[in-house]
């Protein structure tokens, strides 16, 4: 009823630039059973960062009521709400022996350095940090951030929960923990490299990562993929890493959170490059025999980065039309979905054309015929008419019209995938558009392109590169050159 307030009386704007998403009370029940599962002793504090209108604050009241909870946030009006919601939660009670709660209406980040170290004894962070975008913070609130966080966030496209993350982990105290509802995207992007490998290396605190699927809308109507991290006081001895797959059901109107899987995982190695596929990395058969990393003994990169795709790949109906020079074109694979079958040869290749997609790329690199082909010097010309020459990669060139140099890959690999990456072996000697990766196998790798493409599609080697991914709402998944270069492949597989 509260949040349903919240949204009158806020508009929706603002709401996003607060990045406020109240969290479902399901959620709320499995943070409280997780932190009590990890705590060595009941907290004299509890702290709600972004609370919203309570829900944390609620719990913690209930669960540890003789404990000061203490709910901070820079939103007047949840804040208001919140106040008017725990009145009323303690009306005709007796307060006698129980903590109080204390309402602080400022920003998070301010507080924790300033107010946090007043506080003794075990501390316990608990909620749902708020979910605002970089893009949609001010210069003056990443400048503030930035030294909140420190050293475990050094870029600059992070967004305000994964500065609350750091901020909190800094100032943990050997006998304080953390329990937080996150977005999923610093799981396995570049700015939350710094906090996967403190939560990583931080062996002597038992670290759990609920992951929710991509599927699945925690906030009903967003499209914000979430986690949960908790992270228990330090111990004398070394303590697990788990990661858990959950789920959201609902029954009879009440929904609940189910464990779907769980592992615990040796973090005697390196932190892996992403958290977001952990609950699959024992699923893989491949990590238990003798391996390479891909990148060791290939080279990984994206195809040619023209500029305007439209203009320099040309279809068979559109090459007859402007008369284009054989030496002025190269055999080209647009997207994945054009090639018909797993192996791109000739008769796939026609195939391409006769279907009317684009299959050919204008490469004036070596070829002279620009200043003596009436045709192509027809073409660049309509090309400059619309600007192409104009645009930002054009301009980078020596020659607006002679795109990058590309050698012929072995293999196509989709870097997007639904459910899958498709794996396309190059017969037709053609060259990819940055649509697609192209793998080129060196003299020392211990397959050919049939053995390797091979087991790129197998049940392994796409969990594999699942693992690897990042993944996004609705289901996809995209990988990065780096990232698909560590991917470790059996060193002997046969076809």
């Amino acid at each position: 009823m509260l949040a349903e307030a919240y949204q009158i009386l806020v508009s929706g704007e603002n709401r996003r630039q607060l990045g406020t998403f109240f969290t479902p009370p399901a959620i709320v029940r499995y943070m409280v059973d997780a932190v009590l599962a990890i705590l060595r002793e009941r907290p004299y504090y509890i702290v709600d960062p972004g609370a919203g209108v309570g829900a944390f604050t609620v719990s913690a009241r209930q669960i540890w009521p003789t404990s000061t909870t203490i709910s901070v946030d820079l939103n007047v009006v949840t804040l208001g709400l919140l106040a008017a919601r725990v009145d009323s939660r303690v009306k005709g009670r007796s307060k006698k022996g129980h903590g109080p709660v204390e309402l602080v209406p400022q920003d998070y980040l301010e507080w924790i350095s300033r107010d946090w170290p007043k506080l003794e004894g075990p501390r316990l962070v608990l909620g749902n940090p708020p979910y605002t975008r970089h893009q949609q913070m001010t210069a003056g609130q990443k400048k503030r951030a930035k030294e909140a966080a420190g050293s475990l966030v050094t870029s600059g496209l992070a967004g305000l929960s994964a500065y609350f993350l750091a901020a909190t982990i800094n100032a943990l105290r050997p006998a304080d923990s953390l329990c937080l509802l996150l977005p999923g995207s610093w799981c396995e992007t570049r700015y939350g490299r710094e906090l996967r490998d403190w939560l990583w290396h931080s062996r002597r605190r038992r670290v759990e990562v609920d992951l929710f699927p991509s599927t699945v809308e925690v906030f009903p109507g967003t499209q914000v993929t979430a986690m949960i991290l908790s992270v228990g006081p330090e111990q004398k001895s070394r303590q697990p890493f788990v990661a858990r797959a959950l789920d959201l059901t609902e029954s009879r109107g009440r929904q609940s959170v189910v464990k779907k899987t769980e592992v615990t995982i040796d973090r005697g190695g390196p932190c892996p490059p992403s958290f977001a596929r952990l609950t699959a990395i024992k699923s893989a058969r491949t990590r238990a025999v003798n391996s390479l990393s891909l990148g060791s003994v290939a080279t990984i990169r994206r195809g040619v980065a023209t500029g305007a795709n439209h203009f320099f790949f040309l279809s068979d109906a559109e090459r007859r039309r402007e008369g284009l020079p054989d030496k002025a074109l190269r055999p080209a694979l647009v997207k994945a979905s054009h090639c018909p079958s797993d192996t791109l040869d000739l008769e796939a290749h026609e195939a391409i054309g006769a279907a009317g997609a684009p299959r050919w790329l204008l490469d004036m690199n070596g070829c002279d015929a620009a200043e003596t082909d009436e045709d192509l010097k027809s073409y660049l010309s309509r090309g400059k008419a619309l600007g192409v020459h104009n645009r930002h990669l054009a301009l980078q060139r020596k020659f607006w019209h002679t795109v990058e140099l590309v050698a012929t890959p072995d293999i196509f690999l989709a870097p997007v995938g639904k459910g899958c990456h498709r794996v396309i072996r190059n017969e037709a000697g053609a060259v990819g558009s940055n649509n697609l990766y192209g793998i080129y196998l060196g003299p020392l790798a211990p397959w050919n392109s049939q053995q390797l493409a091979a087991w790129l599609r197998s049940e392994d080697g796409q969990l594999s590169l699942q693992n690897l991914s990042r993944q996004y709402q609705g289901g996809s998944s995209k990988l990065e050159p780096r990232s698909l270069r560590s991917l470790a492949v059996p060193v002997e597989y046969s076809v």
